[in-house]
């Protein structure tokens, strides 16, 4: 090969000359794939391929769609207006559909490219092993997180022992406290404020919590018995060290508060459904998450005379409601389309489409700008909105949620099923939660062998 050189050279100086550029062309192109920079020019992000593409969206059984309407409107269509060249498939899951469980993706190969899923059960994704790290992604295509609501990300990082932003908050749930007008009316009580304590709240029902011309109204319904913990940022395992947590006085407090809810005559059982604030409409008070999209079929039909207040606060929690419950698109480890799959999650993420999701869909954003909270239900007329104490809301402080262990939905059953007996007066509330701690280890050993 030197003699080949060689004697180009001296026939040829020319072609020697051309020969070698070629050779320093071919070399630095292969230097800067190596790099892994993933920038073009002067810095830039580099551009992702625009060839024809299927984007397969599953729903987890922790964030499930049941609206197709606003599907449409806040994922396929504007997805489809910035990007023509992607396509949009939705895989839900449970119920009557084939996929029942992420075992079943996984078992069948069919792991769709993002993953909707709720922040409090993403451990669940890593004992699959189907969690990466999309930071390569959010600079590729230029996306700001600094546009997003801190506690959420936070949340979101949390989640991986490395910090890992695994993936993107597109919704968020808020509690509030709902009341029924007509009941406080028909009792003569005042309404309920702002920035009451659960203690004022309690208070508040004994006054409405009885039962006339053979109705049972309730005075106070606080939705299920791990509600009123949100705002202590508890859980039912920690994470870190892989066993119950609810002895502790924070969960002995959360206990002592539903069993004072339930211990006042013709209030909240511990079984009665929350439904019945819209469906029976002989709930006076319901501390919930957001449920106005359950509420605006009934206000079609007239049931207006309702409005919300600031989810009681814990008094060693001064103003805070709750923490963060989010809905995360998280890309998949397998996913053979991240880039594009970055780009649907940017578009459902946008000012535009997260501001369409508030007004028309009363899905509240994970965004900081304030106008999404400004805009929520605006264009559901029949709710009445403007006219909703919508301020109260958004008073309350949504502070950042722990970490959660892969098992804490399955650790619950333990700890619900014992406060169902502190409520029939079979358990005292120590003994129910010793119980539930020694069952919920016995249960995490076994999960974790």
């Amino acid at each position: 090969m030197q003699r080949e050189v060689k004697t180009m050279k001296m026939r040829r100086p020319g072609l020697l000359l051309a020969v070698m550029a070629g050779l320093l062309a071919v070399m630095a192109g292969l230097l800067a794939g190596c790099s892994g920079n993933d920038k073009g020019e002067e810095g830039k992000p580099a551009a992702v391929v625009n060839e024809p593409v299927t984007i397969r969206i599953g729903a987890s059984a922790s964030a499930h769609l049941n609206n197709e309407v606003q599907f449409q409107e806040t994922v396929v269509q504007p997805v489809k207006r910035k990007y023509p060249h992607i396509t949009i498939e939705y895989i839900p899951m449970g119920g009557s559909n084939p996929v029942k469980s992420i075992g079943d993706w996984m078992a069948g190969g069919n792991v769709p490219d993002i993953i909707l899923h709720a922040n409090g059960s993403m451990g669940e994704l890593f004992a699959y092993d189907l969690m990466t790290d999309i930071t390569p992604q959010v600079k590729q295509t230029g996306a700001d997180l600094n546009r997003f609501d801190k506690a959420v990300l936070d949340s979101v990082r949390v989640a991986s022992d490395e910090g890992w932003l695994v993936g993107m908050p597109f919704s968020q749930n808020f509690n509030a406290l709902y009341y029924n007008k007509d009941i406080f009316d028909k009792f003569a009580v005042g309404y309920p404020t702002d920035g009451l304590t659960w203690d004022n709240v309690i208070d508040l029902s004994r006054r409405l919590a009885r039962n006339e011309g053979g109705v049972q109204y309730t005075g106070l319904h606080p939705e299920w018995v791990l509600r009123p913990a949100y705002p202590l940022a508890l859980t039912i395992v920690d994470a870190k060290t892989g066993k119950s947590q609810v002895t502790n006085a924070a969960w002995k407090q959360v206990a002592e508060l539903l069993q004072r809810i339930v211990a006042i005559p013709g209030n909240w059982d511990g079984k009665a459904g929350r439904g019945d604030f819209w469906g029976k409409k002989t709930v006076a008070m319901l501390a919930t998450t957001n449920v106005f999209t359950s509420i605006e079929p009934e206000a079609r039909k007239g049931f207006t005379n309702w409005d919300v207040a600031q989810y009681p606060s814990h008094a060693n929690r001064p103003g805070v409601s709750g923490m963060v419950d989010a809905w995360v698109m998280i890309i998949a480890k397998t996913s053979k389309h991240k880039e594009q799959a970055m780009q649907v999650i940017n578009v459902v993420t946008s000012d535009e489409v997260q501001l369409l999701a508030s007004a028309k869909f009363a899905q509240m954003s994970t965004l900081a700008n304030p106008e999404m909270n400004r805009q929520f239900g605006s264009q559901l007329d029949s709710l009445n909105i403007k006219q909703k104490n919508l301020a109260g809301i958004f008073k309350g402080r949504i502070v950042a949620a722990p970490k959660f262990s892969p098992y804490e939905r399955q650790a619950r059953t333990p700890y619900q099923d014992n406060m169902l007996k502190v409520f029939g007066g079979q358990m005292d509330v120590n003994t129910a939660l010793r119980d539930a701690d020694d069952k919920i280890n016995k249960l995490l050993a076994e999960l974790q062998k």
